[in-house]
């Protein structure tokens, strides 16, 4: 069945029939793998991520709220503290 049961690990496998394996955005890129991170927050207090480096590309869509997201350049890499 065109090869999407390997990208998608439960849960997300149960959304199968409902996601897109290969969104229009995306072009002519081929996803190696799919991944849903979802969390609650203290409307207050929020949350936060620690800086950290993702090896593969990534697709950052936000259903409700905000988020602040903060790049740094593979040059800053020595002047940080992780």
């Amino acid at each position: 069945s065109g090869g999407g049961e390997a990208l998608l690990a439960p849960p997300l496998s149960a959304l199968r029939e409902k996601l897109p394996l290969r969104p229009r955005l995306a072009g002519s890129l081929c996803p190696q793998s799919l991944n849903l991170w979802y969390g609650r927050t203290d409307l207050r207090e929020g949350t936060t991520s620690g800086l950290h480096h993702d090896h593969h590309d990534n697709l950052y869509c936000l259903l409700r709220g905000r988020k602040r997201l903060r790049l740094y350049a593979p040059s800053d890499a020595p002047r940080m503290r992780t």
